[in-house]
């Protein structure tokens, strides 16, 4: 090839690449691209980042997590991720902690790239199950109002036979520290106990803030609900992820008539029986300062903007009212521990935003039917294990 074929074959490619970068950018594309296990995205053209994609998300109780675990489910499923799924409902064993033989296998040269349902959480078993450069997180909340959250939604005042006003006071060790078995161990020190600590030393000050030095080693980050703009600016810039991976609805959440406000002394009452929490919300909540710290508040305070603007559009585009739980089509099914909450009303000529709005066991159980040859397999290997089977 001569000097100018050459010059010219250059010139061609150069043009070539431009007119792609024009198109792409003409577009707004959301094109990516696998790379063997890693999924590689641009964000902005010519630039490129590689988002993670393996993550481990620890859902405690009422603090928010449906609706993080359902932005979670969304990345998995809008990017082709494999989700460790439970072979049937939307549990990991909980109570008992998590062994990596309640799921199946992944298929062939994959693995499990995000994990987001509820389980007693156990370090060293989730690590066998998911990559080894898994990022974990889970989100607390304060402890007193996860307590009179888990006592309205679940019925607590059935278990312990009083109201929660009264909660606390004339009751023996033996009558507060009860769990109820028949609602997956619920009970005081709730994000302790999902945390995976021995209920045994939730009131013993050593061990609790031992534990707490244990779980931030283990933790790559800890949201906290009353911050949670702030947690997930943290967690979009740590992923690598851009804005809208983001941007979720409050999923899950009680209607206001059922959310009672509590005078300072209950409040107090509470806040020392759920002590183990209380550390573990104090210790995570300065830690989170401290993460906020080094990334700069006025850097912070601007994608903040940027992620509640996404959201109001995404509000605004999707969502076309709210309504009790109790008046839809859901409150037939017996899954739903009662009809307290409200369910947002999308508009139906969107995929996007009826996932976005979907309850919690309805969009696990549609992508267990994507995944449900892995889940088949399973049922032959563990027919004992399973009382009942999937549906075919």
């Amino acid at each position: 090839m001569s000097v100018v074929q050459s010059f010219l074959f250059v010139v061609v490619i150069l043009l070539g690449y431009g007119l792609v970068v024009i198109f792409l950018m003409s577009k707004n594309s959301s094109l990516y691209v696998k790379k063997a296990e890693n999924i590689v995205f641009p964000v902005g053209i010519p630039s490129f980042v590689q988002k993670k994609t393996n993550i481990v998300f620890l859902k405690t109780h009422k603090t928010a997590s449906s609706s993080i675990q359902n932005m979670l489910m969304r990345f998995a499923d809008e990017h082709g991720l494999l989700l460790a799924l439970p072979a049937r409902g939307n549990f990991f064993g909980h109570p008992p902690s998590f062994h990596h033989s309640m799921i199946p296998d992944p298929p062939s040269k994959r693995h499990y790239n995000i994990f987001a349902h509820h389980t007693q959480f156990n370090y060293d078993e989730l690590r066998r199950a998911m990559p080894e450069d898994s990022i974990f997180i889970t989100v607390l909340r304060d402890p007193v109002d996860v307590f009179e959250s888990l006592y309205s939604y679940c019925n607590l005042e059935a278990l312990y036979r009083r109201p929660l006003i009264s909660f606390g006071i004339n009751m023996s060790d033996e009558e507060i520290e009860v769990r109820s078995q028949a609602l997956a161990g619920l009970g005081i020190n709730q994000m302790s106990f999902d945390l995976g600590m021995n209920p045994n030393n939730f009131k013993d000050p050593v061990q609790v803030s031992t534990y707490a030095y244990i779980l931030d080693k283990q933790f790559d980050l800890v949201l906290i609900t009353e911050q949670l703009d702030e947690s997930l600016v943290l967690l979009k810039n740590m992923l690598g992820w851009e804005t809208d991976d983001v941007v979720f609805f409050k999923l899950n959440a009680r209607h206001e008539k059922f959310v009672k406000s509590l005078p300072s002394d209950v409040r107090y009452r509470l806040r020392s029986i759920n002590f183990s929490d209380q550390v573990m919300y104090d210790f995570f909540k300065e830690r989170l300062a401290e993460r906020i710290r080094k990334f700069g508040e006025e850097r912070l305070a601007i994608e903040i903007q940027e992620l509640r603007k996404r959201r109001e559009e995404w509000m605004k585009f999707c969502v076309k009212g709210t309504e009790l739980l109790i008046k839809t089509g859901d409150a037939k099914k017996t899954s739903y521990l009662n009809l307290k909450v409200t369910k947002l009303k999308p508009r139906k000529d969107n995929d996007t935003c009826r996932k976005m709005t979907a309850l919690e066991l309805d969009y696990t159980e549609e992508i267990r039917q994507k995944q449900k040859p892995l889940y088949r397999k399973y049922r032959e290997d563990n027919r004992n294990y399973f009382n009942t089977t999937l549906k075919d």
